[in-house]
Order: C-alpha cells, then structure tokens, then sequence
C-alpha cells in the first residue's frame, strides 16, 4: 500500500479525532494534532495555551506556520509512513497541502446536524470541566468555508447515524485500505481420515515458510511434534509454535482449557507480542469434562472427556446466562485477548491485517474428515465440523482467501481403542481392520516399537488400525477438494521407507501407492514423512519429510520465521 496523507476537516464534534484514532489503531496512520484534545468524541479541548479564540480562523502567518510545522514533521520524522492530519480549519490550508502532496492527500470532510452536534457536546461537557456553550468551541462557522471544504473533498460523510466504526469503514474503503476477495494468501491443513494422521509435525515442518499460523479445535487434540527443542504435545498453540517466530492466533471457535493453554504458554515461552486469542473462544469449565467423564460419551465412544463438546453444548443452550465463560472474562488471559500496544478487536482484524501486508497464513486443522459431527459416522464423532469448511469457519477466514488446501492421511487409518478394551463398544468402525502386529510383520518393522509409539497424544489410550479404506479417501477428497496430499507413516508400508530422503527412494510399492493416491485424489501427494523421530531411535535425525512441492508458503514480504 503506498504512502497516504489523510486531512481532516468538520465542525466540533463531527467525529474527527475519533476517525484519526482509528486508523491509527487500526491501519498503522501516525497522527499529526493541530491542537490539544481531551476527548473521544473530537475537538472539546481548546488551545487556551495559545491564546487563540477557537471560534475564529487562524491569520495567514499562523496558517502558513501550521503548514510548516505538520509539512517538517510528516518529511522528517515520518516518512514513507501514512498520516492522518487531524485536522485542519481553512480551506486554503487544504489547498496548500494538495499543492505539496497533491495524489497522495485524501481529503475526508465529516459532518452532521446542528441538534446532533450539540447534543454530543453536552453529552461530555461536565467531563472535560468546559463551562462554554457549543458556539463558542466551534471554530468552523463561515458558510463560504465550509461551503468550499465540502466541495473540495474525497470523501464526505455524515456521521448522523454512523458511529466512529462505520465512519472508520466508510473513509477505509475509500482509502482502499482492504484487501480484495482475490488475494489468497491462506493454506489450510486438515486431516483426511479419523485424527492422529500426523498434522502437527507436517504444520511444525512447514511452520518456518508462514508469518501466521492460526489454530482451531480444543484440547481433545493433540499434536505431538518432533523438533530440535525436543518432542512436544500442542492441546492449544498451533504445532511448532516455540521453533518458530510467526504470529500465533486461536480462533473465536477454540474451547480453551484454561490450565493448560496457560501452561502450553509458559513452556512455549509465549508472550503477548505473538500471541492473539479471539475473545469469543469458549472456556471449558471443570463441570464440562465431569459431564463428559461422568456420562456415557467416554465409556461408550471413546470420547477424550476433555470437556469441549460439553462446553460448545452448554453455550449454546445456555446464552443469556452468567455461566458461560468466554476468552474476554478471564484476566489471565487479557494480555493475550487485547492488548493495546499489540493487538485490538478480534481474529479476523489479526487476518485482516495479514492480508493487507502481504503476510502468509497457515490453518491448522484438527481432528479428521471421518469424525465430523455431520460427515462422519454417526455417532462415533466429534463436536464440530472438522472439514476444510468447519475448519475456516471457526478461525473466521472466507474461502475466497484460501490457496492450498493440504490433506493429511496415512496408509493404515487408526481409531482410538474402544472403551472398553472389548467390543461391547466402539469408538467407530474400521472398514479392514488388523493389528499392529500384522502391520509390523508386513512392513519388517518392530511390533513392540508400533505398540510403544501408538497412543493418542490426549488420552494415552492405545490405538485400533486398519488398512487403507479407499472409500473413505475419495469422500474426504469430495469434502475438501485437496490441492495437496501429505503422505505420512510411509515406514508403515516399507520399513526401507524410514532411509528415503529423495522420491526415488523410496520402496517401489509405496511409489505405486502414491501414484494411486493422486489418480483418486487428481491432486499431487507433495509432502512424504517417511517416519517420526524419536527419542531413542539414536539418529537425531529430523530429516523425515520429502519435499515434492513446487510451491513454498513464503509470504510476498520474503521473511523468515525460524526462531
């Protein structure tokens, strides 16, 4: 976006000082006063120190003294940075000023009823201690003046029936400060069978290339990630967050465990510069996971019992009550909610602000395509919708800013163990299902390394498998539209597999698998893991992913983010 150059001009109490502060908080403007204010409706304070009678317009010397003054500081202490002048009273200091900036100066004239003007100003008359009547705070009274300012500017608004944020949106779009529908700069990892397909160590690999990485879902997943730093389980920060210097976000449809966001931040050694928390994020209370453990949802499904689906439940059956808690009513978490040196709104002001600087975002999917609440089979699911769609939903991202949408599967899907250890209950069909030890003795691996290494990273429970369902593949394919398919656990397939650091290779029937894989999918797989490190596997090796992408997720600002 090049260099604006914003005047400000109205009678007192139009709405000014409000504007200038907003885009300054919002688009980054620096301001330029032309006079003291003590307000947040507009220009109340008058510059007694001067001595100048407000009511009255500035001389010619004073006039051009003022144009010398903002003209110095915007070319010396400002450059290549936008200004919002705030504000000037004489037509002919706005023509000045179209002289010395001419293209780059908007003029953005407010106005509004004399009843409403006056109105506003007894509103904060006691507050700011003026004993003075209106007319005698209004310097803008010559009819030829005005006459003249609203003829000449680019923008003219009635603030009648607008408050500060629809004049903000009004005088931006004008100002095209928003991003057009067109700029995809979004990429969205989601998983493509039933959870625990690896996302969180594909989301840390690809981590580095984003300025932002955004994450929704709640503590019933986890992500654990191999790194440098050593493994680590995500409930709540998008995967890689310590290993890396992006931006973090969670959006307003995360259910927030409050105890173990909180110690996720403390040992990710997260601070308030990084980290934004939509403050419509629902918190999970204790009696959420009681209702969870307590009922029939664990001993039954398999459900995690951590309490988000009971949560999500009881907000919305209970709004309008006192009881439900969102990410804005708790202190702790106000440094990272609001901030107003870092961060201000919600999350779509974050993305908005992403989009306008050029800066790349990853999604962080959770969960799987085959435990939706609506596509999965019911009702061995989960609460939420945990497609590409339900996914941007919950984070407030339109689709029309989405570039890759990247689906991660495995080549046996996994479920979590039934409840009860036996079949009594389920936590969900499996189309072929077999054992670790089939698969071990198939792919010429360790069984008890499979048995050792598979646990849900929220329960710890063991894990049921099963071969690859196809069926299932295609549907999420449908689902999601796949622009990229990430292959993970190839070492299942071909325990040769775990050495491949190039395509070629890799064992010659997991390349007809793959091949397989993008003739159903009709999309590339991009993205390889050929195993997952681990503590004692003696190589502290991390290369385990094989890059087949002719894509990167750098941002067009070309910045890196490791850490």
């Amino acid at each position: 976006m090049s260099r604006q150059i914003v005047v400000i001009t109205g009678k007192a109490c139009s709405g000014k000082s409000e504007l200038a502060d907003r885009l300054k908080k919002n688009f980054g403007f620096s301001i330029i006063r032309t006079r003291q204010t003590n307000s947040e409706i507009d220009e109340i304070e008058v510059e007694r120190r001067s001595g100048l009678n407000t009511a009255e317009q500035p001389d010619e010397s004073t006039s051009l003294s003022i144009i010398s003054r903002i003209q110095n500081q915007i070319e010396s202490e400002l450059k290549e940075i936008s200004v919002v002048i705030d504000y000037l009273s004489d037509y002919k200091q706005v023509m000045e000023f179209r002289k010395i900036y001419r293209e780059k100066l908007i003029h953005v004239h407010l106005y509004a009823s004399t009843q409403t003007l006056h109105e506003r100003y007894n509103k904060i008359q006691g507050s700011i201690n003026s004993s003075l009547p209106y007319d005698d705070i209004d310097y803008l009274k010559d009819e030829i003046i005005i006459n003249s300012l609203r003829k000449d500017a680019d923008v003219r608004i009635n603030t009648e029936r607008s408050d500060s944020d629809d004049t903000l949106v009004r005088v931006a779009a004008r100002l095209h400060l928003f991003t057009p529908p067109e700029i995809r700069c979004v990429d969205v990892l989601i998983g493509g069978q039933y959870g625990s397909e690896g996302k969180g160590n594909v989301v840390s690999f690809l981590a580095r290339e984003y300025d932002v990485i955004v994450r929704v879902g709640g503590p019933n997943a986890g992500h654990t990630v191999a790194s440098i730093n050593g493994p680590y389980t995500y409930h709540h920060l998008p995967s890689g967050s310590r290993d890396v210097n992006a931006r973090l976000l969670l959006g307003p449809g995360m259910t927030i465990h409050l105890e173990g966001l909180l110690k996720e931040i403390k040992e990710c050694e997260i601070g308030p510069d990084r980290l934004f928390i939509d403050p419509q994020a629902t918190i999970i209370e204790h009696e959420d996971k009681k209702t969870e453990n307590d009922g029939h949802l664990v001993s039954t499904i398999a459900s995690t019992g951590s309490g988000s689906g009971a949560a999500v439940t009881r907000r919305i059956l209970e709004r309008g009550k006192s009881t439900i808690r969102l990410a804005r009513d708790v202190n702790e978490l106000a440094p990272f909610v609001g901030s107003p040196r870092n961060y201000h709104g919600c999350t779509i002001d974050r993305l908005e602000d992403a989009y306008r600087n050029g800066q790349s975002v990853l999604l962080e999917g959770t969960q799987g395509s085959g435990l939706s609440l609506f596509h999965g089979t019911y009702p061995y699911v989960t609460s939420r919708d945990t497609n590409v769609a339900g996914c941007l939903a919950e984070a407030g991202i339109s689709p029309s800013r989405v570039r890759k949408i990247l689906m991660v599967i495995r080549p046996m899907p996994i479920r979590v163990g039934n409840p009860d250890g036996s079949s009594k209950h389920s936590s969900g069909p499996l189309k072929h299902e077999t054992t670790f030890d089939e698969i071990a003795r198939w792919a010429k691996l360790d069984p008890e390394e499979l048995h050792g290494a598979e646990k849900t990273s929220t329960t710890h429970r063991k894990r049921r498998v099963g071969w690859f369902e196809w069926d299932q593949f295609r549907k999420a394919c449908a689902l999601n539209a796949p622009t990229d398919i990430v292959l993970t656990f190839a070492d299942y397939l071909c325990s040769t597999n775990r050495e491949a650091r190039r395509f070629e290779q890799l064992d010659s029937e997991t390349i007809k698998f793959i091949e397989e894989l993008e003739r159903v999918s009709q999309a590339p797989v991009s993205l390889i893991n050929t195993r997952f490190a681990r503590e004692n596997d003696g190589t502290n090796d991390l290369r385990s992913v094989i890059d087949r992408r002719n894509w990167t997720g750098r941002s067009r600002t070309g910045k890196r983010n490791e850490s």
